[in-house]
């Protein structure tokens, strides 16, 4: 997939372009690592039909008199779902498909591929002396050597669903964004999830505060979640299975009808003689700069390594950024890549996080700001029984934006915005002057950006500095 990408996109920029696919490379369809986006979809128009009907939003007595029929649960077809997802990766697939590459003048080789020296390219019986090579490598899943694990029928984010085995049970293993999406969309799908931690996860990525927002909205909805937890190993029984995991309640186990592994994509290079073409490697992986080159200056690579989740952004940016630098000479990425987590309460996260931001401008600027401080938002979380959700503000001592992050309504709508504001270096002021359509985003971005860490607005924190030093002058 992601040399298909580069591909098109330099295509479309009016680049001489030639495709060399490995004829071992795996199969799947380019849109499938996409694909879990429906299920969490459909998991969530499902369920607000379910919460309209709760809430008695519906008059139930007008709709039958209406329509001539009963209103009645929403009923949900394992086939129905499966089908629905097949269709949404080869609708994606048709984006990178070869027809559509060879009517952009895109010449595609299938063949295996060695670097005869530092400027010449082997496939097959063709010789390739291009100005530029970009390499791409093989996703997959990077799956935990948990003991037991190959022994059962498990699921994946690319695969979340069999059409003959309704999920009843769900043990979702992976803090990973598309294990917290999955999991919710699975609970809101009538099953009963419980989410576990990866033996591979970060630890250091759910400290952040606004994670923890999607974590209590997982909760809200029902979710069991142990982030204490470790999975020690898995045994088969039939076609279902039985996950022992150890904690501090001591060794105990679930009995699941299906496991769902969420964990990150690995990226996977055929050796294509790394030695010959001069590129310096580290366990296997080509070592790349901040402009994604390598040790070869002919030679660029798309450092999937960084791509992380199926719902990051970072391998559309890096395809275009590649595209950008090579045709166009740009030197650095654009603007940061916003990681963009899909559950309820949506999660954004643009740029540096707290701890990142400390350790490389030293003193730093926090300020948060609630949805809940707008009457439109307190009204809308209080029906609805959701959590308001934040957003939060990382800025240096000037006041230039380093990173954000927002939990709640629209915050994958306006993660583009902060974005923009940390490339360009805006700071707070910047945007403090800035007006939405939305009331209630107009007030929740004011407050963001004109309070401090304590509290204080910025005008108000500049005149007490101004009279403290005025007092110290006059002694």
């Amino acid at each position: 997939m992601p040399a298909r990408l580069v591909a098109l996109k330099a295509a479309e920029a009016g680049a001489s372009t030639l495709l060399v696919t490995s004829p071992t490379a795996a199969t799947t369809p380019a849109g499938v690592f996409y694909a879990p986006l429906a299920l969490v979809e459909a998991g969530k128009l499902i369920y607000a039909a379910t919460s309209i009907d709760r809430l008695n939003l519906r008059d139930r007595d007008s709709l039958p008199a209406t329509h001539g029929e009963e209103l009645t649960a929403p009923r949900l077809s394992g086939e129905g779902l499966v089908r629905h997802l097949r269709l949404v990766g080869e609708t994606l697939a048709l984006r990178t498909d070869s027809k559509r590459l060879r009517a952009l003048q895109v010449s595609i080789l299938t063949e295996e591929t060695r670097f005869e020296d530092t400027r010449t390219l082997r496939a097959g019986d063709h010789r390739i002396a291009a100005r530029q090579f970009v390499l791409a490598p093989d996703l997959e899943w990077d799956i935990p050597g948990i003991p037991g694990i190959d022994e059962i029928d498990y699921l994946t984010p690319d695969r979340p669903i069999i059409a003959s085995r309704p999920v009843e049970r769900l043990v979702v293993i992976g803090m990973s964004d598309s294990g917290l999406a999955l999991a919710q969309a699975h609970r809101h799908l009538g099953a009963d999830v419980t989410l576990l931690p990866s033996p591979d996860d970060d630890s250091a990525a759910f400290d952040d505060e606004i994670i923890r927002l999607a974590l209590a909205g997982l909760a809200r909805d029902g979710v069991v979640i142990d982030p204490d937890a470790r999975v020690t190993r898995i045994e088969a029984r039939g076609r279902e299975a039985v996950v022992h995991i150890s904690g501090h309640n001591g060794p105990h186990h679930f009995e699941p009808s299906q496991v769902l592994l969420a964990p990150r994509l690995r990226a996977r290079f055929t050796d294509p003689d790394w030695a010959t073409a001069r590129i310096s490697t580290t366990n296997g992986q080509p070592v790349v700069n901040a402009a994604l080159r390598t040790s070869n200056s002919r030679v660029s690579v798309i450092d999937a390594t960084r791509a992380g989740d199926i719902f990051s952004f970072r391998l559309d940016d890096d395809a275009d950024f590649l595209v950008d630098s090579l045709l166009r000479g740009r030197r650095q990425p654009s603007a940061p890549s916003i990681r963009a987590i899909p559950t309820t309460p949506a999660v954004a996260i643009v740029g540096a996080s707290e701890a990142a931001a400390r350790d490389a401008h030293g003193r730093i600027k926090v300020t948060r700001a609630s949805h809940a401080h707008h009457l439109s938002r307190i009204a809308r979380h209080r029906i609805l029984s959701q959590p308001a959700g934040e957003l939060k503000v990382i800025a240096t001592r000037s006041g230039r934006i380093v990173g954000c992050a927002i939990a709640g309504d629209g915050a994958l709508d306006v993660a583009g915005l902060w974005a923009l504001a940390i490339s360009r270096k805006l700071k707070l002021d910047d945007l403090a002057r800035l007006s939405f359509p939305d009331i209630a985003l107009n007030s929740l971005t004011r407050r963001a950006t004109r309070l401090s860490i304590y509290g204080w607005p910025l005008a108000g924190s500049m005149l007490l500095r101004l009279a403290r030093l005025w007092r110290r002058i006059r002694g």
